[in-house]
C-alpha cells in the first residue's frame, strides 16, 4: 500500500511539474543568424527568449517580432531577456530589425 501511495505521489508531482515548466528558450546570434532558427513553444503561455549575440558579422543587432510589435537591442556578448505575450497557435516570425535576416519561426502548439 505504501508503494502505491508513493508511486501516485511521484506521478502527480511529475504531472504538476510538467504543467509549470516555463516557456523559456536560449538562443544565440552567430554568423549563421539566430540559433536555433525555429522553436516549438506552448501556445497560450507567455514566452521568454534569452538571447546572446556572439558576433558583429550580421545585421542582427536587434530582434524584431512583428506580430508582437516588439523590437529589442541585442548588445554583443550580453544575454538579453525578451518577454513575449501569450502566443496563439500557429507561426510567429522573428528576425533582424532591417528585415534582411529572417531569424526563424516559433511554432506555437
Amino acid at each position: 500500500m505504501k508503494i502505491l501511495v508513493l508511486a501516485f505521489a511521484l506521478v502527480s508531482s511529475t504531472m504538476l511539474a510538467a504543467k509549470d515548466v516555463p516557456n523559456e528558450y536560449k538562443m544565440t546570434v552567430t554568423e549563421k543568424g539566430f540559433e536555433p532558427s525555429s522553436l516549438k513553444v506552448k501556445a497560450g503561455k507567455p514566452v521568454t527568449l534569452k538571447i546572446t549575440r556572439k558576433t558583429n558579422a550580421t545585421c542582427a543587432r536587434e530582434i524584431t517580432v512583428p506580430s508582437q510589435k516588439l523590437r529589442v537591442d541585442l548588445p554583443l556578448d550580453k544575454e538579453v531577456t525578451v518577454k513575449l505575450a501569450s502566443l496563439s497557435k500557429g507561426e510567429v516570425k522573428f528576425g533582424c530589425a532591417m528585415d534582411l535576416m529572417i531569424g526563424g519561426v516559433m511554432f506555437a502548439e
